[in-house]
């Protein structure tokens, strides 16, 4: 069993290294259909179809939305298959 001291030693571990704190940004267009984009949100990530809604409704509204906060090979992953399905991203790094 990990103790909230071990998550927590370990996530500051992984942002010294390069394995956290990293975000993958969404962007709206007007090319996609609001569904395309939550079935690709929900694919790339495993988010939930409330969580995709969520994000999908955010880059919407407000031009860009973060779509998870992640290690930066996992962030670099996420925002390539995003691309690939037609998708606005980028990667940035999260300041603290």
């Amino acid at each position: 069993m990990t103790t909230k001291h071990e998550k927590t030693t370990k996530t500051n571990l992984d942002n010294e290294i390069g394995g956290g704190g990293f975000q993958v940004v969404l962007y709206n267009d007007n090319h996609n259909t609001f569904a395309f984009v939550v079935v690709a949100l929900m694919k790339t990530f495993g988010h939930s179809q409330v969580i995709a809604f969520k994000v999908a409704q955010e880059a919407h509204n407000k031009g860009r939305a973060v779509a998870e906060v992640e290690d930066e090979r996992s962030a670099m992953k996420h925002c390539l298959a995003l691309r690939l399905c037609g998708l606005g991203s980028d990667v940035e790094k999260v300041e603290l």
